[in-house]
């Protein structure tokens, strides 16, 4: 006899709980390594997918990339708004725009080097241009430079020409994908490369640890007070929790679970325990280029009113999350409150006259990653959608989950958990929703979700400016989830970062994170002790 989703799911939860168990008694009956006192240690169970400025996407990678880049603009290492305006690193000031917005003229500051001791030119950023549109390589930055028509190079002098205005441009340009590389980089990942930022790459052995090293050469405004910060790869998610009580790391990221055990133990301690809203979206990507939804916007529609969304934000733990239905998150330029879905209890009337006729075969495969918060999750929805008539299968298979951005994989459902690049809508809006961004490979739109109509809107919306501009975004997003809806939000995340009673000098970049390359440590004597 075939066994439901529901139990499968919970067949997957009880394997996690039983490693992770096995993790907490292996790891006590260890000895306690106190980390180098010249370093910040950060645990990871998981290495990067890679260490190339050209593809990193995750959170982690970012946090990385920004303490070794060095860009044409950047964000500054501050917290809050201020840490969302642009400021030339590189650039000798922000870009000359010309009258009909389509030349951008960049200077070049001297004396700026990678960590190799080579100088940082011109030609650093045209290669780093070169790289994401590289049909090789395959990353994730090329529809960035979608506008881009050419660009020339004279001297310390960088001007590119775009076809249409692209108001949100320098921002893009801020995106770690745009960071200095040398000229030689080659047309495929390389994950030690040269950097020009406060830190770079000195030791790496993939799949158990990394070392960075200050950049001798750097002479930015950051002012980095490490000698090295050293990841370590291969952690149960149990053992970070222990390794963070207990001295032995520094940062690392943590289940809901086991950041409400650091918040219990640390309780009222916030210099080390930290909470920011953060635009983080959380929501279901429908793919619309499978048989089950494609051509269906009823069951879409079904499935977001079915959607428990108090349920899934329990489960994200204590200042985990806030319930959501809509794209753009509160607080974002373009955002109006206008709940099209319910964000309290599931209307499971509606919702089961919509899916009535539409089901095709009720039966859908839902990819989620492997740890044991998706799985829960996936329950979850699994438990919600079954009351529609809906029956789902959870495939939590090791690598599957990250195949979803690969085009015509098996899957009707994922669980995506996303940011805007940058504090721009369009950032959002064309990653979710533009179909002229999909290809064959490495698609953040994993709904598959191509319309006509919503791409000419886009343009449109670009070629406004300022409050106009946004309001247009805002309202496009609340057109699609009302009439299509290849997207199923469900919450929106908070960042909660827990560092060790040894670290100082913390700064939350609202972009990028933890500012890893300004952070600093205590002596082992003058570290304060939990409460």
């Amino acid at each position: 006899m075939l066994r439901t989703a529901v139990e499968l799911g919970a067949v997957a939860v009880l394997a996690i709980v039983l490693l992770t168990f096995i993790g907490i008694v292996l790891y006590k009956g260890g000895k306690t390594v106190a980390p180098p006192p010249d370093a910040l240690v950060v645990t990871q169970t998981q290495d990067f997918a890679s260490l190339d400025p050209a593809l990193a996407q995750t959170q982690q990678a970012w946090e990385l990339e920004y303490a070794t880049c060095a860009k044409l603009l950047n964000y500054p290492a501050v917290g809050g708004y201020l840490g969302t305006r642009i400021v030339p690193e590189v650039a000798a000031r922000l870009p000359r725009i010309s009258r009909d917005r389509l030349t951008y003229t960049f200077e070049i500051r001297r004396g700026w080097r990678f960590s190799d001791g080579e100088p940082v030119t011109a030609r650093a950023f045209t290669r780093a241009f070169e790289r994401a549109r590289s049909e090789e390589l395959v990353s994730p930055a090329d529809p960035y430079l979608r506008e881009v028509a050419f660009w020339r190079v004279h001297g310390r002098t960088l001007t590119v020409h775009l076809r249409v205005p692209a108001p949100d441009f320098p921002q893009r340009l801020a995106l770690p994908y745009f960071c200095a590389v040398p000229p030689w980089a080659p047309e495929r990942q390389f994950d030690t490369l040269p950097s020009a930022g406060p830190f770079a790459v000195d030791r790496y052995r993939p799949g158990r640890s990394l070392v960075l090293r200050r950049n001798p050469y750097y002479h930015g405004p950051r002012r980095p007070k490490l000698q090295r910060i050293v990841y370590r790869f291969g952690a149960f998610s149990s053992q970070i929790r222990l390794q963070l009580e207990r001295g032995e790391a520094d940062y690392g990221v943590v289940t809901p679970s086991a950041f409400a055990a650091l918040a219990q133990r640390f309780k009222g301690d916030r210099r080390h325990l930290i909470v920011v809203q953060q635009p983080i979206v959380a929501y279901l990507a429908l793919n619309t280029a499978r048989p089950l939804f494609k051509g269906n916007p009823w069951l879409r529609r079904a499935i977001n009113y079915a959607l428990d969304r108090p349920a899934l934000v329990r489960l994200f733990g204590p200042e985990g999350a806030l319930p959501n239905d809509e794209y753009l998150p509160p607080g974002f330029p373009g955002y109006r409150a206008r709940h099209v879905y319910p964000v309290g209890e599931p209307d499971l009337a509606t919702a089961r006259a919509l899916a009535r006729r539409h089901l095709r075969g009720a039966h859908a495969v839902f990819l989620a990653c492997g740890t044991e918060d998706c799985a829960e999750r996936a329950i979850v929805v699994a438990d919600a959608l079954r009351k529609i008539g809906l029956h789902v299968r959870i495939d939590t298979s090791p690598g599957q989950f990250t195949l979803a951005g690969v085009r015509g994989t098996a899957f009707d459902i994922a669980d995506v958990i996303t940011r805007p690049d940058y504090g721009d809508p369009y950032g959002l809006v064309d990653k979710l929703l533009d179909g002229r961004a999909i290809r064959a490979v490495g698609n953040s739109n994993i709904s598959y979700y191509a319309s006509p109509h919503v791409n000419r809107a886009i343009d449109a919306a670009q070629r406004l400016r300022g409050v106009a501009r946004d309001r247009a975004y805002g309202s496009l997003g609340i057109e699609v989830a009302r009439s299509d809806a290849p997207l199923a939000a469900y919450a929106v995340l908070n960042a909660r970062v827990f560092v060790s009673a040894r670290v100082g000098c913390i700064t939350y970049q609202p972009v990028y994170g933890l500012d890893l390359a300004g952070a600093c440590v205590s002596p082992p004597s003058a570290a304060p002790r939990p409460r």
